[in-house]
C-alpha cells in the first residue's frame, strides 16, 4: 500500500517584470532554493508585473488554489495585498513590504516578517555614536512614503544620541565641503543617483547597498554601509538586517 503525503501548496505573487523585477527575481530564486530542500512543498509563483491591479488579480487567483500565501515585494504592492487579504478574510505573510503603515494595517490578515522602515537607520546611527562620529548626518529620503518613514526613524535615532541631523528635501543641495555623514533611503535608483552626485561624505549608508546589484551600479561600494533584512545574526537585530552589531552590513 503506497502512502500518500499531502503537499503544501505555497502561492506567491512576485514582480518578475516591471519596476521591481530585480527584487522579485531574487525572492523567486530564494524560494526555489528553499523548495528544493523541502519535501512535500509545491511552489506557485506568478508575475504581478509590479502593478497593483495585476497584483490583486494574481493574489485572488492564488488564494483560490493555494494553502499558504506570501505577499509581494515592495511596500507599494503590499498595501494592496493587505486590502485584498482583509476583503477575502485571508492570511498573507508579508516578507517584502517594510513600510510601517503596511505592517500595522489589517491585523489578523497580515503577518509581517521584515523590520519596519522606521527602524532601518537605528543600527547605523548607533554605530556612528559608538564610533564617536558627531558630524552632521544628512538624510536623503526618496519620493515615497517608505523613504519618509526611514528618514523619520533616522532623525529620531540621531536626536536621541545627540547627533546633529538634517533631512533633505527633494532636490536640495548637499554639502560641497566640510565634514558630514550621509544616509540615503529611497528606491534603489534614487539612492544610486544621490551617491553618484556626492563625493565627500565621511561615512555613508544607503538602503540600496543591501541589494546585490548595488556594486555594479555605483562602481566601488567598499566602505558603504547598507541595510539588509536577511543576514544571519546573533542577539538584538536593532530592527534591520545584520552583520555589524546585529544591524548594518558593509558592502565591499
Amino acid at each position: 500500500m503506497t502512502s500518500q503525503v499531502a503537499r503544501l501548496r505555497l502561492g506567491v505573487p512576485l514582480s518578475l517584470s516591471g519596476k521591481y523585477a530585480r527584487f522579485g527575481e531574487q525572492a523567486r530564486l530564494g524560494l526555489e532554493i528553499w523548495q528544493a530542500a523541502e519535501d512535500g512543498v509545491e511552489l506557485v509563483v506568478e508575475d504581478d508585473h509590479s502593478d497593483p491591479d495585476v497584483l490583486e488579480r494574481v493574489l485572488r487567483g492564488l488564494a483560490a488554489r493555494c494553502d499558504l500565501l506570501l505577499g509581494p515585494y515592495s511596500t507599494h504592492l503590499m498595501r494592496r495585498a493587505g486590502r485584498v487579504a482583509a476583503a477575502l478574510d485571508l492570511l498573507v505573510w508579508n516578507h517584502g513590504g517594510a513600510g510601517d503603515d503596511v505592517q500595522t494595517a489589517h491585523p489578523g490578515h497580515v503577518v509581517s516578517i521584515p523590520a519596519p522602515a522606521s527602524a532601518y537607520a537605528e543600527p547605523f546611527v548607533r554605530r556612528l555614536a559608538e564610533d564617536g562620529e558627531r558630524d552632521r548626518l544628512w538624510v536623503v529620503p526618496g519620493k515615497g512614503g517608505f523613504g519618509r518613514q526611514v528618514a523619520a526613524g533616522a532623525e529620531r535615532a540621531a536626536n536621541e544620541r545627540g547627533i546633529p541631523v538634517t533631512v533633505a528635501g527633494p532636490g536640495d543641495a548637499l554639502p560641497a565641503g566640510g565634514s558630514w555623514n550621509l544616509l540615503c533611503c529611497g528606491a534603489f535608483e534614487e539612492d544610486v543617483e544621490v551617491l553618484r552626485r556626492v563625493s565627500n561624505p565621511r561615512v555613508v549608508c544607503a538602503v540600496a547597498a543591501g541589494v546585490r546589484a548595488f556594486g555594479e551600479a555605483v562602481g566601488d561600494p567598499r566602505g558603504i554601509y547598507g541595510v539588509g533584512q536577511w543576514f544571519p545574526s546573533e542577539g538584538e537585530t536593532g530592527g534591520s538586517g545584520t552583520v555589524v552589531e546585529g544591524g548594518t552590513v558593509v558592502e565591499g
